[in-house]
């Protein structure tokens, strides 16, 4: 009986939401350390006042939990278990933002039918709703910015089927279609990134990568979209290799590239450089752009953030191609620095660690873990 007693404390003091016990005239007895921590109410300052004291949530209706009409006298009176979905917890005692929560009554019988008191269980719903509004606000940007390339991909189409033209602007248009059907690719191809980034579905299998090849190739596959804009590839001789993923590393150099082409003239150069640096093989990603003031540095490589600018504005983008670049270099083990002048260009600094520097071939690694 003991050793149960026990386990009943630990399951109580352990429970991972918070939990309040009540009497029938809805007097506090107890509560355990996650509702201490929720409410700001500690338990022996607590225990012994009414519920209504420490517990201030109300429904999206403004129905309050322990008001005479709301779920606790309810569960209570007619003694059944009452759940609501959403509400609003309020930190009256620490003055604190309101906790979007959910919760559950359920009244405790020791003898006969009559409810001898309550337990309130109340979930902290945020980290949902947090998950719930990106996926929403992910799915609002890609709608968006898919919109653009499929209309131009309608009407350039229009364009091929109703009128006879000339060869060369039958490949003038083609060259436009290949040009949205290439930004579509990598819109979704962002998107699917950052699925598998916050689902911890992504991965890393660590080996040594030759640095040399995967910055050559990305210079090829970028050299299409400069339109007016020149590359400059600086890769040395006998540049270590990194230990890492030649597919991470591929992708966030074509991000930051990618990057600099859009806030980047036309007239203008972007500098793609490796070098080997002490532990590490740094790399660089310069242009001559638009730069980035200081007060929106903080926020750069968060999900969908996208500075108020005009000069930012009027660039299409999804905010997502930073964050995925911060993301994967986590992964690889290594660090993204940024540094800036507004009006004369930004320079977005990689560094990876040397294939040598580490003792061992890593683990595969998921995100998340």
């Amino acid at each position: 009986m003991a050793r149960e007693r026990t386990l009943s404390d630990q399951a109580f003091e352990q429970f991972p939401q918070a939990v309040i016990i009540v009497d029938r005239e809805a007097t506090v007895l107890s509560l355990n350390p996650v509702a201490e921590r929720l409410t700001g109410w500690a338990r022996g300052d607590a225990a012994g006042r009414p519920a209504a004291d420490i517990l201030e949530v109300r429904t999206e209706t403004g129905v309050n939990l322990c008001a005479p009409n709301g779920a606790l006298r309810r569960a209570l009176r007619l003694g059944t278990r009452i759940n609501t979905h959403f509400a609003y917890l309020f930190r009256l005692r620490t003055s604190d933002d309101p906790v979007r929560v959910s919760y559950s009554v359920s009244p405790l019988q020791i003898k006969g039918k009559t409810p001898d008191g309550a337990v309130i269980v109340i979930h902290d719903v945020t980290p949902e709703l947090e998950t719930i509004e990106a996926r929403d606000a992910l799915m609002l940007a890609a709608s968006h910015e898919l919109k653009t390339p499929l209309t131009t991909l309608k009407g350039l189409s229009e364009l091929l089927l109703d009128f006879d033209l000339s060869e060369a602007q039958r490949r003038e248009l083609l060259q436009d279609l290949h040009g949205q059907a290439d930004r579509m690719e990598q819109l979704i191809g962002d998107i699917l990134s950052v699925s598998r980034i916050d689902s911890g579905r992504i991965s890393v299998d660590f080996s040594r990568v030759d640095v040399a090849s995967v910055v050559h190739h990305v210079c090829e596959e970028v050299r299409p979209m400069l339109k007016g804009r020149t590359l400059k590839c600086v890769v040395p001789d006998n540049l270590p290799a990194v230990m890492g993923e030649a597919r991470k590393l591929h992708q966030i150099l074509v991000n930051l590239v990618n990057n600099a082409i859009k806030y980047s003239e036309p007239g203008t150069q972007i500098t793609l450089s490796a070098r080997g640096d002490r532990s590490v093989v740094r790399f660089e990603v310069s242009d001559q752009g638009v730069g980035i003031r200081k007060e929106h540095m903080p926020r750069l490589f968060e999900k969908f953030y996208r500075a108020d600018d005009p000069a930012v504005r009027r660039t299409a983008g999804t905010g997502l191609g930073l964050y995925i670049v911060r993301s994967l270099v986590t992964m690889l083990g290594g660090q993204v620095h940024v540094r800036s002048r507004p009006g004369k260009g930004t320079i977005f600094i990689v560094t990876l660690p040397r294939a040598e520097a580490t003792a061992r071939p890593r683990p595969r690694v998921a995100a998340g873990a």
